[in-house]
């Protein structure tokens, strides 16, 4: 299995929803296995996490409508045992049109069949929260 390649498909699957395609939430939730475990550093302190299917499409269609536009790049991409990081930096408007930009790791843990089995995204709340709840 080469995960650079499943890290490859997510991150574009990402910028064709974060860039509103029509597809991309279907195109982004089916990188996921059905019992796909997706949480984040806001979510964990909430001591929530997302589950299945139907979670992640809750959450990448919660994350989308954060923003008013919102964009990723990639800096860093290093995959290998079923696994990849993602190092990236966000940046856009929030709903009220506001600018918001943040930096963050993202790791995928993937199944047998390549599918994302575990997302866990990593980035400082306070940033996020001063940007887009902040004001």
């Amino acid at each position: 299995m080469e995960y650079q390649e499943q890290a490859r498909r997510f991150i574009e699957a990402l910028h064709a929803l974060e860039g509103g395609d029509d597809g991309g939430l279907d195109r982004i939730c089916g990188l996921f296995s059905d019992d796909a475990v997706l949480t984040n550093a806001a979510l964990r302190l909430a001591d929530k996490e997302y589950r299945g299917r139907s979670g992640v499409r809750e959450f990448w269609q919660a994350y989308r409508g954060t923003f008013a536009a919102i964009r990723s790049e990639f800096s860093h991409v290093t995959a290998g045992d079923g696994a990849a990081g993602l190092f990236w930096s966000s940046a856009g408007q929030d709903a009220s049109g506001q600018p918001v930009s943040y930096d963050g790791v993202s790791l995928l843990e993937f199944d047998q069949s390549g599918r994302i089995a575990r997302f866990r995204g990593y980035y400082d709340t306070r940033q996020l929260v001063s940007e887009v709840g902040g004001r």
